[in-house]
């Protein structure tokens, strides 16, 4: 089921939550949604669920417009944060709930309904805990209800808006690796809400990173760490190291030293590069010097603090070899760097 979104826009009051938005996520792709708090990532998600209304725009499904519907007759699953379960019936009721309330006749057999229960049981290998209440749970058991009972009644989208926020960083890491393994098992087309690039990297096929109601990159993961398409992205996915510049034909300046700045316009600008993108050299163009003010091992490298003339953060390099003593000047080369106009 391939989802498009055109020109979605929405407004609440005086805040514009989304401005006109086009997306479309493939027929059986794992999408994800990255952004910070009040990007509009997950106004676009209710918007695709039919859980809330867009001011202008249109979402189809298949080419289908869905626009006008009620998330009832979308076929959607949908899966929130903090479960949303219902604490006084059992697992198995909560799983059963969207077969139970359907109008009779859409309503399946009660052996029907028990036989699907105990399907999506074994799916989200909770087998004998059926008869369990919520409150008898893990987090992570709980979680894995409720995306039970959003597969019970046979989605064709799954949407998903932070599932694993209210759990530890353990539990998350089992539980998204098991997810991803179940969307490719059942073939649906998922769409992911996160501000964990660290999910968002590992889960999707593709991440839409989202900023103030826009939509900056879709790309596939690696694309959007190696290839950020905005000064916004860069800093956002991933560590990263920050100066401002000026360019002038082809060359970045910060105070004294000069580094290329490939095809960027000339003005100000931001240049960008990793912690690792970096190498130590002897001086010259296209290096920065500074002074080292912590320095510790890091898995295999040094992970180095080192203050910069005329730059308020310290620069974050990894370095190999031994460390350098705190006071040491060191002179490093970036081995891959992006220049972006400044903009503010």
């Amino acid at each position: 089921m391939g989802i498009t979104v055109e020109g979605v826009s929405k407004s609440f009051g005086s805040f514009t939550a989304l401005q006109p938005i086009e997306l479309e996520a493939r027929p059986g792709e794992f999408l994800a949604l990255l952004g910070p708090s009040g990007s509009g990532k997950t106004t676009l998600l209710r918007i695709i669920a039919g859980l809330e209304q867009a001011d202008t725009g249109r979402v189809l499904f298949d080419g289908e417009d869905v626009t006008g519907r009620p998330v009832t007759q979308r076929g959607v699953g949908f899966v929130f944060q903090h479960y949303a379960l219902f604490k006084h019936m059992t697992v198995a009721d909560n799983i059963a709930f969207g077969l139970t309330v359907r109008p009779r006749r859409l309503r399946p057999a009660k052996a029907e309904i028990e036989r699907r229960v105990a399907e999506l049981l074994e799916l989200v290998q909770l087998k004998d805990l059926g008869r369990r209440y919520p409150a008898q749970l893990s987090g992570g058991q709980r979680q894995r209800v409720a995306l039970a009972r959003a597969l019970a009644v046979e989605p064709r989208i799954l949407l998903l808006d932070e599932p694993f926020g209210a759990l530890d960083a353990k539990v998350r890491k089992e539980l998204r690796r098991w997810l991803r393994e179940l969307h490719d098992r059942m073939g649906l087309t998922s769409i992911f809400v996160t501000h964990d690039q660290e999910e968002a990297l590992e889960l999707a096929d593709r991440v839409v990173v989202m900023d103030h109601g826009r939509i900056e990159q879709v790309a596939v993961p690696d694309a959007v760490y190696r290839a950020p398409a905005s000064a916004f992205v860069f800093d956002f996915v991933g560590e990263s190291n920050r100066l401002p510049v000026t360019v002038e034909r082809g060359r970045a300046r910060f105070g004294s030293a000069l580094l290329d700045a490939g095809d960027a316009a000339d003005g100000p600008g931001l240049l960008f590069f990793r912690p690792h993108d970096v190498e130590p050299a002897l001086g010259g163009e296209g290096t920065l010097s500074a002074t080292v003010t912590l320095a510790r091992p890091r898995a295999g490298m040094t992970r180095v603090e080192a203050a910069l003339d005329g730059l308020d953060a310290p620069l974050e390099l990894d370095l190999p070899g031994e460390p350098p003593a705190v006071g040491e000047r060191i002179t490093v080369r970036p081995t891959r760097l992006q220049v972006f106009p400044d903009r503010r």
